[in-house]
């Protein structure tokens, strides 16, 4: 098994907390059930859902996860969430926003920067895998950190636990996906784009065409 420590040390990029928070064991319960869920939440979305957004999902999950060694997390990205199964609808599928992935020295943050539903949370290396735990909140709430949210899964609509499994099948994709949600769907996933980068500005002409003095015609040349 790779330890977060041999990661730190075999490439210095890539950084995955050796002393993150512990996994709340609600939400540990909540991976336990990941293959369960995720087959009912799948079943459910390309049953029932729209053909453009069966179409969306099925790129979504296309690619097989890199390895965490050879993964690139940090820069900015587009995120879109799919929300499949549970009461609402088979599948949702929402227009992009923004997320921001850094490394802070112990461990890779994740940060949905717009939108009405946040996120904030650290992404570590747990057993070989990926983890996201964080906290999701609406965007006039003030988020608590994840290790200071209590025991239980419950929301009030403003704030609530989110774990999920990370997987980046091309280095400029990532997938996150969050068994049983506490709000509406029984499995989301985050659809993360990196964004292009941003083109170097033309450099300005020497000479502004409006400061060229005509040359008279019998001017002598040299």
């Amino acid at each position: 098994m790779i330890r977060a420590v041999s990661l730190a040390l075999l490439l210095p990029t890539c950084v995955f907390a050796q002393d993150a928070s512990p996994i709340r064991g609600a939400d540990q319960a909540r991976l336990d059930a990941f293959d369960a869920t995720a087959g009912s939440a799948l079943l459910q979305a390309f049953a029932g859902g729209g053909l453009g957004d069966v179409d969306l999902l099925q790129e979504v999950l296309s690619g097989t996860a890199l390895a965490p060694l050879a993964t690139s997390l940090p820069g900015d990205w587009t995120c879109r969430t799919l929300k499949l199964g549970g009461d609402l609808s088979a599948l949702v599928t929402y227009a992009p926003f923004d997320c921001t992935i850094t490394a802070d020295g112990a461990a890779f943050v994740i940060d949905k920067t717009s939108g009405s539903q946040r996120l904030t949370g650290q992404i570590t290396l747990v057993d070989g895998e990926m983890i996201l735990t964080g906290t999701g909140y609406v965007t006039d709430t003030a988020p608590l950190p994840y290790a200071d949210l209590p025991p239980e899964n419950t929301s009030d609509g403003t704030l609530w636990p989110v774990v999920g499994i990370v997987t980046q099948p091309e280095p400029d994709r990532i997938r996150i996906l969050m068994p049983q949600p506490l709000l509406e769907s029984d499995l989301d996933i985050l659809d993360l784009r990196r964004k292009p980068a941003p083109e170097a500005p033309e450099e300005a002409a020497a000479t502004d065409e409006a400061d060229v003095v005509p040359i008279p015609d019998d001017a002598p040349i040299e």
